[in-house]
């Protein structure tokens, strides 16, 4: 697997980089400071996965992220954080992330992450996994989330599944052979019936909820 690492911190940097060497299967062919170091090596180097820290000078790391989806690049981001707010991560798994790990996780758990990625599933830090799940719900919530959960087509049903493996409208479209748009009106839909507001919420449902429908 070819990988990229990008992050301003030059000792967090070779620390991450160390732990990849590791790993028979990776080689660390490029490395950048900077985000928009990071998107050239991008389109130069089109890595197998990308990993980058989210806060990086001239570009931040999910700049980074919607630029390479606009180029509909096979690579494929890790995003590296120091902040456990639950926001960043439901806006980079939007974006199209396909890790996400607390940087006081990274060395332990990148090859994880990097094996993970390599074969079609995602991977989030176990420490923010825990933070993601919320509070348990009672068992009426339980029946009320079914009862809704009831509602909704095959079609919705196999979208909200795509949605929890943190699949963009692209990829549900592509593996579903429908169009972008038939994706996003399909989310819509699914949002509209679960009764869901805001750009997150439905991440956040399926993250949540993924025992309920999958």
């Amino acid at each position: 697997m070819k990988i990229l690492v990008a992050d301003d911190h030059l000792l967090f940097r070779a620390g991450v980089i160390q732990a990849l060497r590791k790993y028979p299967d990776c080689a660390v062919i490029a490395e950048a400071e900077n985000g928009n170091e990071a998107l050239r090596n991008v389109i130069d180097f089109q890595p197998d996965i990308a990993i980058f820290d989210v806060r990086m000078p001239d570009k931040s790391g999910l700049e980074v992220l919607t630029s390479i989806a606009a180029t509909r690049c096979a690579t494929k981001v890790v995003l590296l954080t120091i902040y456990r707010n639950p926001n960043y991560f439901y806006q980079a798994v939007t974006l199209g992330a396909k890790g996400y790990l607390l940087k006081e996780d990274a060395v332990a758990e990148i090859i994880k992450a990097v094996v993970a990625i390599s074969r079609g599933r995602s991977y989030v830090s176990l420490s923010l996994s825990k933070l993601l799940k919320g509070k348990e719900k009672s068992s009426e919530e339980v029946r009320n989330t079914i009862s809704d959960l009831s509602t909704l087509t095959k079609m919705e049903r196999e979208v909200l599944t795509l949605v929890d493996k943190w699949k963009t409208n692209q990829e549900i479209a592509d593996l579903l052979f429908i169009s972008p748009r038939t994706a996003g009106n399909h989310r819509t839909n699914i949002s509209s019936k679960l009764g869901l507001h805001g750009t997150h919420s439905l991440i956040k449902f399926a993250l949540e909820n993924k025992d309920l429908f999958s």
